[in-house]
């Protein structure tokens, strides 16, 4: 799957979940400051992606895989970085 498409089903997934519109999510969203999610939302972010990827995104590794990259605590995630994340795994 390549970067493109994998962003849009990430895009579509957060956006099925958290009920934007198309368009609003780029890459640089912050799915907390920017889009609003909330804990459960991220659950429900990961099961909608589980049907794109045929697995969960555990967004706990996703951040400790990101700080380590960054060498600093990671408070939001972008859609990129779930899209990075994935492109590796």
């Amino acid at each position: 799957m390549n970067e493109q498409v994998l962003f849009s089903n990430v895009e579509e997934s957060i956006r099925l979940v958290l009920n934007t519109e198309a368009g609003e999510i780029t890459p640089e969203s912050k799915l907390v400051a920017d889009l609003g999610a909330e804990s459960i939302d991220f659950l429900d972010i990961s099961c909608e992606l589980e049907k794109f990827v045929d697995r969960e995104l555990d967004f706990k590794e996703v951040m400790t895989d990101l700080r380590v990259k960054q060498g600093e605590e990671v408070k939001d995630l972008t859609v990129q970085n779930i899209v990075d994340y994935l492109m590796v795994q």
